[in-house]
């Protein structure tokens, strides 16, 4: 029994499975609407078109860096329609002569890799993040904080409308009034840009924090960002080029303007190479009799492992290689989520399942 259940496991793991319900949610873009008109000219299949087209432009909005996703808006519908695995109708009525439509849209992967490596480009392995944020407004030479400050009342406020609430990549808490934070920065009010990001008290508690210093003159806005994004810090100069003259409309534009920005910031900490896979050989030490079987479902699961195969298996331990892409502390931290644990002893991988 035991021997029949080793050979089972070997199959399962060099077998590929195709499961369109894993949990590579990166290539997912749900409730993305269509219409079209009702008439012979328009079909259903170009309504399905046109919402695998607006999936794609989501798509590559939200994982790669702006100037990457620009020069891919032009793909061809027919293109795009090849980098669909599966897609699900979860609405669909006629109303005023139109035909609307709700979709589910989910990317192969695989083929997804292709198309990048083709084209040099890499996608960001983002999650959702949330992140400690203290915008500091000099306007007339004047320093203004908290509910004095514009961004500050506002940051929450205003969101890019092309963005839907489920592709947002970060969630901004507001940093609370803090009477050393004051202090600090009015005495440094002369060179803010050169504020130590660490020294801010506010940022204590928190793991990943934003200091973003504005300057307001004569309709003109230059910012400083400053972040420490899992522990690393990054800062950078923007001069934000806005259209809208009416005041409350240019601080919405540099909002939403600067949260852009950000997220460039954090895509660019992510990015994945997909013309340079790596491999990794790991012993998976045997606990539990479906060990095997938990650790192919996690890995399934995981956007940068392309494959995985075993090449060992005893009683009480199977080695195994994996093939994936990305950093090796990228692949670690994604085990490491799943509830993996990692003991390296000597470069050699050891894990167990929790």
């Amino acid at each position: 029994m035991n021997k029949f259940f080793c050979i089972l496991c070997i199959i399962l793991f060099i077998s590929k499975t195709e499961n369109v319900f894993s949990n590579n949610l990166i290539y997912d873009v749900n409730n993305v609407a269509a219409q079209g008109a009702l008439n012979n000219s328009f079909t259903d299949n170009k309504l399905i078109e046109s919402a695998f087209k607006k999936a794609f432009i989501i798509f590559v909005n939200k994982t790669l860096l702006k100037k990457d996703a620009l020069s891919l808006y032009k793909t061809k519908s027919k293109t795009i329609k090849d980098l669909v695995l599966t897609y699900q109708i979860i609405k669909s009525e006629k109303n005023k002569g139109k035909n609307i439509s709700m979709l589910n849209i989910r990317f192969d992967p695989k083929k997804i890799n292709n198309f990048l490596a083709k084209r040099g480009i890499s996608y960001a392995d983002i999650s959702n993040i949330s992140l400690t944020l203290l915008p500091i407004l000099i306007k007339d030479k004047n320093v203004f904080l908290y509910e004095e400050n514009l961004f500050y009342k506002n940051w929450n406020k205003f969101e890019d409308k092309e963005v839907s609430t489920n592709d947002k990549l970060i969630n901004y808490n507001l940093a609370l009034e803090n009477i050393e934070d004051l202090k600090y920065i009015n005495s440094n009010k002369q060179n803010l840009d050169l504020i130590d990001i660490n020294k801010i008290k506010s940022f204590n508690d928190s793991t990943n924090y934003v200091l973003l210093i504005i300057y307001f003159t004569e309709d003109k806005f230059k910012a400083f960002i400053k972040t420490s994004i899992k522990n690393k810090d990054i800062d950078r100069s923007v001069d934000l080029i806005l259209s809208q003259k009416n005041e409350n409309k240019l601080y919405e534009e540099a909002i939403i303007t600067l949260k852009k920005e950000i997220d460039q910031i954090w895509k660019g900490q992510n990015l994945i190479d997909v013309n340079t896979p790596s491999f990794l050989d790991f012993f998976l030490i045997i606990k539990k009799i479906d060990d095997y079987l938990k650790l192919k479902f996690i890995l399934d699961s995981i956007d940068i492992v392309e494959n995985h195969s075993v090449l060992e298996i005893t009683n009480k331990h199977s080695k195994i290689r994996i093939k994936y892409r990305g950093k090796i502390n990228k692949i670690k931290d994604k085990l490491t989520e799943k509830k993996i644990n990692i003991q390296i002893v000597d470069n050699v991988w050891q894990l167990n399942i929790q």
